[in-house]
């Protein structure tokens, strides 16, 4: 009996990825993109975010109080975007996998679970520890007592931020976002524009790291995050709309 062989997309040939791993990735992966936009709009316009993450204690304490539900609700969205990076590398990771990663697969997904781990330890000081002070600032009966919170307030800022801003995003991401660019550009898992844009914007976000030197990293983390929310909506459109079939090698 002779067989017939009907042709397969490569979507379904030996080591490329499932069609349904590419549209739940793209969809992920825009979802990653827009998420972005709630804690930049909303705390923007409540304490003029991000750059007031480097404000002293008598400029932010004050105003986070009179903002504090925008400010909790903008913080909140933040968190579940920094937790869903994880999820949108493992998913985008898993979709590469055909293009046999290997060993390099655990390193880019462990250094994105890091990085919304440190976000996430960032993110918590503005939820609860920077409220209690904000209150207690308002009430303190005198100057003393004042400059004993801002010290407290300083401090806290400072490790949250270094822990948050410069390891979670300006390290670990750019190294997960990086990896996972500089291999999608050698097997063309990830057609080679998409490649080369997710390393620059994993470099804008490394260049951030100046703030370990002392320089202000404001306007850094602005331009590197708002490249790394594009590289994720162009990478989630182009997996619905072209990821049922590989890039040719």
């Amino acid at each position: 009996m002779n067989t017939v062989h009907t042709p397969t997309s490569a979507a379904s040939s030996p080591g490329a990825p499932p069609v349904r791993w590419a549209a739940l990735a793209g969809w992920i992966s825009i979802a990653q993109g827009l998420l972005i936009f709630i804690p930049m709009i909303v705390l923007g316009a409540a304490i003029n975010w991000p750059e007031s993450l480097s404000d002293p204690a008598d400029i932010a304490l004050p105003r986070l109080l009179e903002n504090e539900g925008a400010v909790r609700f903008g913080y909140v969205a933040y968190l579940a975007y920094s937790i869903l990076f994880a999820v949108t590398m493992t998913l985008l990771v898993r979709y590469v996998r055909g293009a046999a990663l290997g060993v390099l697969a655990a390193i880019i997904i462990g250094f994105a679970m890091i990085s919304t781990l440190a976000r996430s330890i960032g993110i918590v000081r503005w939820l609860v520890p920077a409220p209690a002070l904000a209150e207690s600032y308002a009430a303190a009966p005198g100057d003393t007592e004042r400059v004993a919170i801002s010290v407290v307030f300083d401090s806290l800022n400072t490790y949250g931020g270094t822990i948050g801003e410069v390891l979670g995003v300006s390290i670990f991401a750019a190294v997960s976002i990086g990896l996972l660019s500089i291999t999608a550009i050698r097997t063309r898992a990830l057609p080679m524009w998409l490649g080369v844009f997710g390393l620059i914007a994993a470099l804008a976000v490394l260049s951030t790291t100046v703030e370990l030197f002392g320089a202000d990293a404001s306007s850094l983390i602005f331009f590197g995050t708002t490249l790394v929310q594009v590289w994720f909506l162009a990478a989630g459109i182009w997996l619905i709309v072209r990821g049922r079939r590989r890039t040719p090698n």
